[in-house]
């Protein structure tokens, strides 16, 4: 089966179906499609059980790394759900649904960025309710730029239309012969560009620079310190984290607190300080990660392959506003 889960999920009937019976029920639609394609690919599901147990094995017992996969599939469709809600709900709605169930925890770390005058890159990874980040902060009126790609005009169309309301400017990827300038024009512009630092199908490795994550040593990827060195802006690292179902907590840290975490920071780059900060999460809320299919490519980066693929240019943030692939 070559249908991917994105693109299962977010057929057009599953798409009606959802808008259709609202969104309490949604989820557990969501769920059940998750299960059928899941039992359809168990190939795919075989890999991410075994990235979790190879990650976690010597760290818990049998029957916690049990419990911590059937938290990594619950997460996976909890993404997937976030992502259904942030692009078909009504913005005033979208407004409530925050109010109502976000808490945040840093946002006096943008406040002190942004008073800087020089933009903030905020990096966040495939964690949580990621795709909440741009429209929540919109909502709350920051300025948010995101680099976007769009597979139909139709989808282009509607995801300007959300964008407007949540002064989200939307870099489109398609259009833009320049991304890393479009990006550093946004942060000249004291705006929030979110990026992130766990693409990992899109590094691209510097072959000085090595680190271990996740229980790999790889060659670092390069994009944030390259963004970071020529942009001047200051750098965040925030993420949406999922407290339980529909209860979320935004958590911003700036670099100043995440250099404090690390002994050698001084020695280490912003994008490694980043990277394991990311690592942090994962270790801790392995639920939060969707990324775990894509652990095995971690060996393509290994010191010791001979071919390192260095694809696309700038792994930046793909929310559903933008991308919904």
């Amino acid at each position: 089966m070559n249908l991917n889960m994105s693109t299962f999920l977010q057929w057009g009937p599953n798409i009606t179906m959802c808008r259709e019976i609202g969104w309490k029920l949604t989820y557990c639609y969501i769920s059940i499609l998750g299960k059928l394609y899941f039992f359809l690919n168990r190939k795919e599901k075989g890999e991410i059980k075994e990235a979790v147990k190879t990650v976690f094995i010597g760290r818990k017992n049998r029957s916690e790394l049990r419990s911590i996969t059937k938290g990594v599939f619950r997460g996976i469709l909890s993404h997937y759900y976030e992502k259904f809600v942030n692009v078909y709900t009504a913005p005033e709605k979208l407004r409530n649904f925050y109010k109502k169930h976000m808490k945040n925890e840093g946002l006096h770390t943008i406040n002190q960025a942004l008073s800087k005058g020089k933009g903030i890159l905020l990096i966040t990874g495939h964690y949580g309710g990621i795709e909440f980040i741009p429209t929540f902060l919109g909502a709350l009126d920051y300025p948010v730029s995101i680099v976007a790609k769009f597979k139909t005009k139709r989808l282009r169309d509607m995801t300007m239309q959300q964008a407007n309301s949540f002064s989200i400017n939307i870099i489109d990827a398609d259009h833009t012969p320049n991304i890393v300038k479009a990006v550093c024009d946004n942060l000249k512009e004291n705006r929030i560009v979110i990026t992130m630092c766990d693409e990992i199908d899109k590094w691209k490795p510097c072959r000085r620079n090595k680190i271990y994550f996740l229980g790999q040593q790889i060659l670092l990827d390069k994009t944030i310190d390259i963004l970071s060195a020529r942009c001047g802006s200051a750098i965040v690292f925030g993420v949406m984290h999922r407290v339980c179902r529909h209860k979320y907590k935004f958590i911003a840290t700036s670099w100043e607190e995440m250099a404090t975490h690390f002994q050698r920071s001084i020695d280490m780059s912003v994008g490694a300080v980043i990277l394991k900060f990311m690592e942090h999460y994962i270790l801790k809320y392995p639920e939060g990660w969707y990324q775990w299919e894509k652990y095995p490519e971690l060996a393509l980066f290994s010191p010791s392959y001979i071919e390192i693929k260095a694809p696309a240019p700038i792994p930046l943030l793909e929310p559903s506003l933008g991308n919904v692939s």
